[in-house]
């Protein structure tokens, strides 16, 4: 095939000088990357070399409704010395969204499985559209067995509160809910009101950062992007846009200085990340068992 003047080559990690960073505290869980489309702004190439320069260990990937995204992180990150936790962000039709992180090969499987059926139909059958995902609350209880799942709470605690005892009952792995520093004024008001939200349900908060880019100076690629997901202008976007450029990838040491009054919420991340033994590599192909009746080659037999 000929090559075209547009074809650029893949970017990859191309430095193999990169050393282990030792067991860090904290590991990033709500690391959105480019394949969340129109919604991550830096590749698996930034994400994994920055992780490493920040002093990670490992790193999780949670795009949303897929799990495009976590090959090329398994790939880049092994080569920057991370290991990748897989998982991604599942957002329901009822608004409700969690990060789910397989523990094993089997869940991981029964996540796939969900995500396929989400995409493929509706509640009516009918086939969807391309880059639509139906996922109801039965299926996310049907298939969320092994699936380490931390819900990700509304802007509205008040609306976020009135529902957690529902989705606790029909999500038995469901243990923690995410907390999110907002940069708001009401940030440490709003994080003591989820921990103690939490408790009462027999959970815990875990810490994340909501990762969009991995640098602040790509906060301006991510307002573009948001403006084009929501077909307006710089101009016009107002709200829809972040109030500054906060969700980039921190360090293990600043994650741990703003959750200081929270460390059950750092730890939590530490455990889960540590729960979560499943990798890509577990999927090699595997021969199908030899159907050859005994006594027979396989050669023989075919002919």
């Amino acid at each position: 095939m000929p090559e075209m003047d547009n074809q650029r080559p893949r970017r990859t990690i191309e430095d193999d000088g990169f050393r282990r960073n030792p067991k860090a505290a904290f590991v990033e869980l709500g690391v959105t990357t480019c394949f969340s489309f129109l919604r991550g702004a830096s590749d698996a190439v930034d994400l994994a070399t920055t992780a490493n320069r920040l002093g990670y260990d490992k790193l999780g990937c949670a795009d949303l409704n897929t799990m495009a995204g976590v090959v090329r992180l398994h790939a880049e990150a092994s080569k920057a010395q991370i290991v990748p936790v897989i998982g991604c962000r599942l957002q329901l039709v009822s608004g409700e969204e969690f990060l789910a992180y397989p523990c094993d090969r089997a869940a991981y499987g029964r996540l796939c499985t969900l995500l396929s059926k989400g995409k493929m139909q509706n509640l009516d059958g009918a086939w969807q559209d391309k880059g639509t995902c139906h996922i109801t609350l039965d299926d996310l209880a049907r298939y969320s067995d092994g699936v380490q799942l931390i819900v990700v709470p509304r802007v509205d605690v008040d609306s976020f509160a009135s529902g957690l005892h529902r989705l606790k009952n029909a999500l038995p792995t469901l243990k923690q809910i995410a907390a999110c520093y907002l940069y708001r004024g009401d940030a440490r008001a709003r994080i003591n009101r989820l921990d103690n939200l939490a408790k009462t349900h027999g959970m815990s908060i875990l810490a994340t950062n909501d990762v969009h880019y991995h640098a602040p100076e790509r906060r301006p690629l991510q307002d573009v992007m948001t403006c084009i997901l929501h077909k307006t202008t710089i101009q016009k976007a107002g709200f829809l846009l972040d109030a500054n450029a906060e969700r980039h990838l921190k360090s293990p040491t600043q994650m741990a200085q703003l959750f200081a009054e929270w460390p059950h919420a750092i730890k939590a991340t530490r455990d889960i990340a540590d729960a979560c033994q499943f990798t890509l590599t577990e999927l090699a192909y595997e021969y199908p068992k030899e159907t050859v009746p005994e006594g027979r080659t396989p050669q023989g037999y075919l002919e």
